[in-house]
């Protein structure tokens, strides 16, 4: 995996989003097909909504492909159960009760019976998959993976169980469901988040938001009365069951009202003069049940306008880890093989296999597995935005409208602290890695803040700033761009530079000193909240460089950064994880270590004296260790782990001088049945499918270079706890723990606990695991034309660009032969044109360039120009040209910086009464940047867009 392992403590459930709706096509072009991943998807209003504005205009015709990816398997159950219901017959006239179902905690008893009719056929249709995809739903409805099917099924089955109970059962079920719920509402007074979904408004929706907050926790209804009616008394099973058992795990920050377009109601509709600040909370409610009754009858439409076998709207489903099915899909557009080695989830052992009908090689409709639209919703705020970046850039389609969204809270102002999160400048990485955020770019954002200023203003600790980004492709905003990967080039020592500050910052929370300065500023608890890294997201961001970057350079670049980094003591932990690394990037075939060398390793297995190895006749390079942590001793830490907050699990090896800690881990709890002994032993492991909950011991596997166990030395192995204030506090003072943090301990030796293998539990005797973890998807362009970078002393951020062009036109041979001075002129931001005579050439670069401080190189004899020109990532000036690049793509225009709006699903509404628009003179105002701030107040009229 590529982020650490974290221990599943206090988990949230998600069922309803908490963003407003937004059009996921709305960067795409009007007839182009839309191949949709959602990561994290949370609730299908993104879906609907996007479906509403598609149903008019030139995207009518537009095809839709979604696949959506959770890891809360109750929230595709959920979502599920909504799309089927709209696809059933008298669909229109039942969405007050799918209103219910979605967002109540309790249901009268209509929409109740309702939901478990809809839950029994669900169980009917769900035996497998071809049960289910030559069922009613099949057509539109595709499950990804088996496993998804049956997870699904189970809790559709335990919906419906609910129905069974025996009275006394009922009884406590109930009890049980209303005591969680109360315990689950917010400890705050002012909960006014939901305001957020009123935009420029939102300073008249504070109050209410906060009123209907309340309303909604108390009643468990979304209503402006603060009593629930006597016959809304059925607890809604499909909040009862998440990742966190039969108990109530619902966020406290949930409220249907964020999900919402509230400017609606507040803005004086056609015909209306009223004030914002006479809408009441009902007129509020009752234009998000309209909204979605709107969005649900466009999807019923659509649905029910065409059947088997094709459909212009398939929703697939994926329930598991989004870091793991990005890899699948990248794994998979390189070897055609729908069974893959990454697992479906973290505490899970079972990996993705697709389905063979969706993703076969003899499909005759294969579902995507690249896509031109990628939204992460705010995962960058659990796993890491680098770890976003490194698994979604391979699958992202290559086409100037292809788009990934991130969205995350940031503490204070994002472009302060944006390029903290992203470890390193934000020109740099996006050389790195292929993709940069549009508006860094553009030097500005479509989207308003400023309800982000006003939630800052009223809510007096609120330092948090919400933030959605789209991320485009290097070289997209150019038209004449034809290779979109632009692979570049650096100088070795420059790129190993810029690697190791990345390394470094990634890893900031092992420097004390850098950790202390930060703790003065913020608490220990945010800081060590943040670790989303081991050195295998580092090896993996590795190898999306290594396919951007020119192959000659690689070797000596990972030679000086391997120097790098196993000389430097700032991290003052680094040390200790030094073979981890060097473990990770051997396996993903980026770099071995001489220790590590084939040769090396046997010579040393010839002289070694190890015990544990001593009946091995060959050994690899890398052995897998099993360690299983019995239950007896794990259990009674239970209640001290899950009041610990973000507690983060490693492994040690132990020597008699020696401690190496592993963080690329791999846990279960389960059962494990050897087989074989020596190099031929293996392992399989037996799930418990009740995890924590049961009564199985806790297997932990993890790769290690097998020269760490051929010194003779006795070792030990423990599983512990990786250390910082926060947990020390928790664990440690409290006594649960020792100050190593260690959890579980066991001999190298005793085979009771511990096993060494050639391959990882499961495996096949000849696996090729570890070429196909080497796999990384798409593969760059090695040769040919290619920008040369050149960094800062401090390889921290981009200085220049160069590129050579050889003249291989007589003409303009002739021009130069002849001594004339070619011109450079600045044709757009990305590129600008050489002409010589009558003739040019023009030349694209991957960021926007600066034509006015060009350099030229020029060789007459041997007929090439080097051209060297500094960044410009700033407007100003008067040669804001080419500010909204429109891009031809495939016969349609892509809009590069600017997204469609279809204007006939937007509500209009009214400017006769100029007071009740008061709030459009501070949207207008917080428009402006700080060039168009200092302009003089003289050289404009007017006050507003409604006086002009």
């Amino acid at each position: 995996m590529a982020h650490p392992v974290l221990w599943k403590g206090t988990t949230f459930f998600y069922p309803i989003g908490n963003t407003s709706a937004v059009c996921l096509t709305q960067d795409l072009c009007p007839s182009e097909k839309a191949d949709v991943l959602l990561l994290g998807c949370g609730d299908p209003r993104h879906i609907l909504y996007t479906v509403y504005t598609n149903s008019t205009g030139l995207q009518a015709s537009r095809k839709l492909d979604f696949t959506c990816c959770d890891i809360e398997s109750a929230v595709i159950a959920r979502n599920i159960i909504l799309f089927t219901l709209l696809a059933d017959e008298g669909a229109v006239q039942k969405v007050p009760q799918i209103w219910n179902i979605f967002f109540h905690f309790y249901l009268d008893r209509a929409s109740h019976d309702l939901l478990i009719s809809q839950c029994r056929k669900l169980v009917e249709l769900s035996s497998d998959l071809d049960s289910w995809h030559n069922g009613p739903y099949g057509h539109f409805l595709r499950m990804c993976t088996g496993d998804t099917l049956a997870e699904l099924r189970r809790l559709w089955q335990l919906y419906v169980k609910t129905t069974t109970f025996s009275p006394s059962k009922a009884k406590g079920f109930k009890s049980t469901y209303a005591a969680g719920i109360k315990a689950s509402k917010a400890k705050f007074d002012l909960a006014c988040t939901s305001s957020r979904a009123a935009g420029p408004l939102s300073m008249y929706a504070l109050e209410m938001a906060g009123d209907h907050y309340n309303i909604y926790w108390e009643t468990g209804i979304c209503s402006a009365v603060p009593k629930r009616p006597a016959e809304v008394s059925h607890p809604n099973p499909t909040l009862a069951y998440s990742l966190a058992g039969d108990k109530i795990a619902i966020h406290y920050g949930t409220d249907p009202l964020s999900c919402f377009h509230l400017a609606e109601a507040l803005a004086p509709a056609v015909g209306s003069t009223h004030h914002p600040e006479q809408v009441t909370l009902t007129d509020v409610v009752n234009v998000c049940k309209m909204q979605f009754s709107r969005w649900c009858t466009s999807v019923s439409k659509v649905l029910r306008s065409q059947g088997p076998p094709s459909s212009p709207l398939i929703v697939r489903c994926f329930v598991g880890d989004a870091l793991s099915l990005c890899q699948a899909f990248g794994y998979y557009n390189s070897t055609r093989s729908a069974s893959t080695s990454f697992p479906v989830a973290p505490w899970k052992h079972a990996c993705i296999a697709f389905d063979p009908d969706a993703y076969g090689t003899g499909t005759q409709s294969p579902a995507p597995t690249t896509f031109n639209i990628i939204d992460t919703s705010n995962l960058l705020d659990h796993i890491g935005i680098l770890n976003i970046l490194v698994v979604t850039s391979p699958i992202l389609q290559r086409t100037p409208s292809a788009t990934l969204y991130t969205e995350g809270l940031y503490d204070g102002s994002p472009k302060d602290t944006f390029p903290q999160q992203l470890c390193g400048d934000i020109a740099t990485i996006g050389l790195l890695l292929g993709l940069i955020p549009v508006s860094f770019i553009s030097q500005f954002t479509n989207r308003s803040g400023m309800h982000e200023d006003l939630m800052q203003i009223v809510k007096e600790h609120a330092t948090q700033n919400h933030e959605r980004l789209a991320w485009k492709l290097l070289s997209g905003a150019d038209k004449d761009v034809t290779d979109l990967d632009s692979p570049i080039d650096i100088a070795p020592e420059q790129l190993a530079g810029a690697l190791f500050n990345v390394y470094l910052d990634m890893f900031y929370y092992q420097n004390m000193a850098r950790s202390m300065t930060m703790m003065k500023r913020t608490s220990s608890s945010v800081i060590f909240s943040d670790i989303h890294y081991h050195r295998r997201s580092f090896a993996e961001i590795l190898g999306v460089v290594q396919r951007r970057v020119i192959t000659d350079s690689w070797a000596p670049t990972m030679s000086m950064l391997h120097d790098k980094i196993s000389g430097d003591r700032t991290l003052g932990m680094g040390r200790n994880f030094y073979l981890d690394l060097c473990c990770q990037l051997h396996i993903l075939g980026l770099f071995t270590a001489d220790f590590l060398t084939l040769p090396k390793v046997q010579e040393v297995h010839r002289l070694s004296r190890s015990i544990v190895l001593q009946n091995w006749k060959t050994l690899p390079q890398t052995v897998c260790v099993v360690l299983i942590v019995p239950r007896d001793r794990l259990e009674p830490l239970l209640p001290a782990l899950d009041q610990a907050g973000r507690v983060v699990l490693q492994c040690e090896v132990k020597g008699a001088a020696t401690l190496q800690t592993f963080s690329c881990i791999s846990t279960v709890f389960g059962t494990v049945k050897i087989s074989g002994k020596g190099d031929g032993k293996t392992a399989a492991i037996e799930e418990d499918a009740t995890g924590r909950h049961g009564t199985s011991p806790l297997v932990v596997w993890f790769w290690v270079p097998s020269a760490v166990l051929m010194n003779g030395s006795h070792h030990t192995v423990t599983l512990s706890v990786l250390s910082n204030p926060a947990t020390c506090f928790s664990l440690v003072r409290t006594r649960k723990l020792g100050p190593d943090l260690a959890l579980f301990s066991a001999d190298m030796g005793d085979e009771q606990f511990m096993h060494i293998l050639r391959q990882r539990p499961d495996a096949a005797p000849e696996s090729l695991e570890k070429k196909n973890m080497q796999i990384g998807g798409r593969v760059m362009k090695t040769s040919g034309a290619c920008t040369f970078v050149t960094l800062d002393k401090e390889c921290k951020k981009p200085l220049t660009f160069t590129t050579r062009v050889d003249i291989v036109e007589p003409e303009m041979k002739a021009f130069l032969a002849s001594g004339a001075s070619p011109t450079v002129n600045q044709v757009s931001m990305h590129s600008i044109a050489i002409v010589l005579g009558d003739k040019s050439l023009q030349l694209p670069f991957p960021l926007p360039v600066d034509a006015k401080n060009v350099k030229l190189r020029i060789a007459r004899k041997s007929l090439y120009i080097e051209v060297i020109l500094p960044l410009k990532l700033a407007l100003g000036g008067t040669d804001l040209m080419d500010m909204f690049p429109v891009i031809p793509q495939g016969g349609d225009l892509a809009l590069w910086n600017m997204h469609r709006t279809n204007l006939d699903q937007c509500v209009p509404f009214s400017i006769a009464n100029k007071k009740a628009l008061s709030w459009i003179d501070l949207h207008i105002i917080l428009m402006f940047s700080e060039r168009e701030t200092r302009i003089p107040r003289g050289l404009t009229t007017g006050s507003t867009c409604w006086q002009s």
